[in-house]
């Protein structure tokens, strides 16, 4: 009786035909909305691990970004983070992302954890909407709209002409399910990632999130909006994320 033929690897599943590339993934020519507020560590706390520490008033971070090329090909995407110490450090956790494309999708949960979910998510912010205010937004499922970012550019900041690069330190919790009933995950653990953003054009301006179709499936909208903290809308930028080295078994 005959045998496969292919060895195994570490790539992706099928291993005969992986829908992403493994390692480091790059993004390029990115427009990116980002709108930070503080919020109640009672409201978010349901949604944190319980060995990620938190402050009083933690910060979020939501995020529109539309990638024009990346390992994955072009998509749009919503990410929800929040502030949280690990053994000292911090780092930023993330609690929600929703885009349109798979691969990205496959490749965020797989390999680093990241809650990834398909979804739509609209935000063209070149195309001219009759007013200052620029609009985005997350459906999830379709046609309902869980979330919705504003923003109005203000001014824009004084950029050298090789860009500017924020650096953030990132925490996702990686589980992959036992397929034994009463067993404990096969996978869990604390993935740390190292996520640096250069952009060679900076707005700040006046931001908000808003939740016009709140669901419990993505309860974003439970998170509590103390104050807003900052709002910046980046061009033209080249995105790099890459594990740290470190791996946590929680």
């Amino acid at each position: 009786m005959p045998f496969g033929t292919f060895e195994l690897t570490g790539d992706a599943i099928p291993q005969y035909a992986p829908p992403y590339p493994t390692g480091d993934c790059d993004f390029t020519g990115s427009t990116i909305l980002v709108v930070t507020y503080r919020t109640t560590a009672h409201s978010v706390a349901p949604f944190v691990p319980s060995m990620l520490e938190l402050e009083d008033e933690p910060l979020i971070t939501v995020r529109l970004l539309r990638h024009s090329m990346t390992s994955f090909g072009p998509y749009n995407e919503y990410t929800h983070g929040v502030d949280v110490r690990y053994r000292g450090e911090k780092y930023e956790y993330f609690l929600s992302l929703i885009l349109d494309n798979e691969s990205p999708v496959l490749a965020g949960r797989e390999q680093y954890g990241f809650p990834k979910k398909f979804g739509t998510v609209e935000f063209n912010p070149s195309e001219p909407c009759g007013t200052r205010v620029m609009r985005g937004h997350v459906e999830h499922p379709p046609h309902q709209k869980i979330l919705q970012m504003n923003y109005s550019p203000v001014r824009k900041q004084a950029v050298p002409d090789v860009g500017m690069t924020v650096e953030t330190r990132c925490m996702n919790l990686r589980v992959l399910p036992s397929p034994i009933a009463g067993q404990p995950p096969s996978v869990r653990e604390l993935m740390p990632l190292a996520l640096k953003i250069t952009a060679k054009e900076i707005w700040d301006g006046e931001g908000s999130v808003s939740f016009p179709e709140p669901s419990e499936v993505d309860p974003m909208h439970r998170i509590e909006i103390v104050r807003y903290e900052s709002a910046h809308f980046l061009r033209e930028a080249n995105l790099w994320l890459g594990p740290t080295g470190d791996v946590y078994s929680v």
